[in-house]
């Protein structure tokens, strides 16, 4: 199993692939702009995407989503069952009465119309067979926001929940502070050793985020 970050966007968003190449197969975390990239990226592990797997659906992680489904059909699309308003057909609603950035509106508003529906809906608790992890539900950046922990493989992708020395924004639409140290919290529960793939920024431990100056 293999990892490989592919940085995008203007907010330099850190998209994951997640590969299994005894399958053949990966998983997709967070493809937030730049889709070619990320295409190439799968190509050139000679893997299929299986699926997906938003850990919210600001829209930073998710505008390159109509051309991941466009180029692999059938590809499932999982998130947070709080979040699932902002994909489909009234996406772009919610964003347009949402956003903050306006210019980032305006100049993704192709993308942001096109994005498809989910295919699932996550929950607390679940556990993804196929990749191995187990959904932790860690509201705060937003209310459905998602983290994937990979126990065999000790790495948690983590969103834009827990960063290296720093948590995730709480004043955007839906966000809350409590909830966000409440998340972060948990997460440093897991041991130590476990790697810390954030949405933005550098990759951490659990161990060394015990001292983040924000919790």
């Amino acid at each position: 199993m293999f990892v490989e970050r592919v940085v995008v966007g203007p907010y330099q968003t850190n998209c994951y692939i997640l590969g299994e190449e005894k399958t053949d197969s990966c998983w997709i975390i967070d493809p937030g702009n730049d889709a070619q990239e990320i295409i190439h990226c799968i190509e050139k592990h000679h893997v299929l995407p299986v699926a997906v797997l938003l850990t919210h659906t600001h829209w930073d992680h998710v505008t390159a989503l109509p051309r991941i489904v466009a180029q692999y059909p059938g590809v499932e699309i999982l998130v947070g069952r709080e979040d699932a308003s902002f994909l489909g057909k009234n996406a772009y609603a919610h964003f347009s009465q949402t956003i903050t950035d306006r210019s980032f509106l305006a100049a993704y508003k192709e993308e942001l119309m096109a994005l498809p529906e989910p295919t699932a809906l996550l929950d607390e608790g679940q556990y993804l067979d196929d990749c191995h992890m187990k959904v932790m539900h860690t509201p705060g950046h937003t209310p459905g926001g998602v983290c994937f922990y990979h126990e065999e493989g000790q790495f948690l992708f983590s969103g834009d929940t827990l960063f290296a020395s720093g948590i995730g924004r709480t004043d955007l639409y839906g966000g809350s502070y409590p909830e966000i140290i409440q998340s972060c919290h948990r997460i440093l529960e897991l041991p130590d050793e476990v790697r810390i793939l954030p949405g933005h920024g550098p990759d951490t431990t659990v161990g060394q985020e015990q001292s983040n100056p924000y919790l």
